[in-house]
């Protein structure tokens, strides 16, 4: 038997378990590859507890190098970065450590291909002892989004040292994401949206959009029996509520959406169901009809719960899989503009979009009060995705790229 050829996935953070935005897209790119290549994955940890995670990525590649880096080191390394030139993304997400053993490992293994995930892991890429030589592999990188964008959007949303610290770390790292696309055999972002944003700043001849899937089989309305007897009007957002976009979205829906959607149904519900949520969001449950809960074991089950999902977010980037695990589910999404970006599903007839207090409020209020349109909406979301979002119709482009 013909052994599998080696692949190098170096990643800003462990892609083990998928319960969070970067962190499902990269699973799922992992598992597709380690399917037709012996896969090294070496990354950093940012969480501590997500350490415990390790021996079940073991099990699913050849082996796995890391680093922890705790949040309170991390703000550590964002501090030096600012006596620097460079971007604090980098040294955030930049461990020597790894670095030697990344090097160790390309001293014996000449790699078929090298896919970074998130900008700051083609670093170790760039800073290794086997570069320039590493252009004789075919070198992937996954940028998600154009983070320098994002830095930029959060800039244009805070005021003094903050809104500096957002610009500098949006001037300082456009030029490293142009050097990426530059220098690597092909780069992905989420969307044709993010490919337009990095367009204004130089050629997209090697860039291309790879969307994001859904897990069809595991986000499926019949594998997920609803709680009964439901409530009439449970409204659910769903996300790691330590994300700042999460968190400004759940507030501003808590506070100016749903009290005009309380008026006309009193039993409303509208529930934050993820993991960490900070202070501010803790204080929503003070709220009548506002539920918070924490980390959830099966998101699934809340998902089946609700009666429709709202996706209130003011800021967001790439392809949001609160959206499409949403429409998964059979569930009637109701989602900003900025939301529902990178999706080409068919506004008013698989989803609904609404922008302001006053049209999301309406948009929620109408759908509420129909539930044939409730039922139509969702098995039209589900068609969608089916259509549109199969992690394995898109990551076959990965095959394509690394075999020719």
């Amino acid at each position: 038997m013909t052994p599998k050829p080696d692949l190098l996935f170096i990643a800003h953070r462990i892609p083990y378990p998928p319960d969070k935005g970067d962190k499902i897209r990269s699973y799922h790119m992992l598992r597709h590859l380690a399917e037709r290549y012996r896969v090294t994955v070496a990354c950093m940890i940012d969480d501590p507890a997500d350490e415990r995670h390790v021996p079940a990525l073991n099990e699913m590649v050849h082996q796995v190098f890391y680093q922890v880096r705790p949040p309170l080191a991390m703000k550590v390394r964002a501090l030096e970065a600012l006596l620097t030139g460079r971007p604090c993304t980098l040294p955030c997400f930049y461990s020597r450590p790894l670095q030697r053993d990344i090097d160790a490992f390309l001293d014996g293994h000449p790699v078929q291909a090298v896919l970074c995930f998130c900008s700051s892991a083609a670093d170790y890429v760039f800073r290794s002892r086997h570069w320039p030589a590493l252009r004789q592999a075919v070198l992937l990188a996954d940028l998600v989004d154009v983070d320098s964008e994002k830095w930029r959007e959060y800039a244009a949303t805070r005021r003094g040292l903050m809104a500096w610290l957002y610009r500098r770390e949006a001037r300082l790292l456009l030029p490293f994401e142009q050097r990426i696309v530059a220098e690597f055999d092909r780069t992905f972002l989420t969307s044709e949206e993010e490919k337009a944003v990095l367009a204004r700043y130089g050629s997209m001849v090697k860039v291309e959009a790879l969307a994001n899937g859904v897990d069809l089989d595991y986000f499926s309305p019949e594998k997920v029996a609803s709680s009964a007897p439901l409530p009439a009007a449970r409204l659910i957002f769903s996300g790691a509520m330590d994300y700042w976009p999460n968190v400004e979205g759940a507030v501003w829906f808590a506070r100016e959406v749903f009290p005009t959607v309380k008026k006309i149904f009193p039993d409303a519900v509208f529930c934050i169901a993820g993991r960490n949520p900070t202070e501010v969001v803790l204080e929503l449950k003070k709220l009548p009809g506002v539920e918070v809960t924490g980390t959830v074991p099966d998101m699934r089950v809340h998902l089946a719960d609700a009666t429709l999902c709202v996706v209130p977010l003011m800021i967001a980037r790439g392809i949001q899989n609160k959206v499409l695990e949403g429409m998964a589910m059979a569930k009637p999404v109701v989602a900003t503009s900025g939301a529902a970006t990178g999706i080409k599903a068919h506004v008013g007839e698989d989803l609904i979009v609404a922008d302001g207090a006053a049209a999301m409020a309406e948009a929620v209020i109408k759908l509420l009060g129909d539930p044939e349109r409730q039922r139509i909406l969702g098995r039209n979301a589900r068609a969608y995705v089916e259509r549109a979002h199969s992690w394995a119709a898109h990551l076959q482009r990965l095959d394509e790229i690394i075999e020719s």
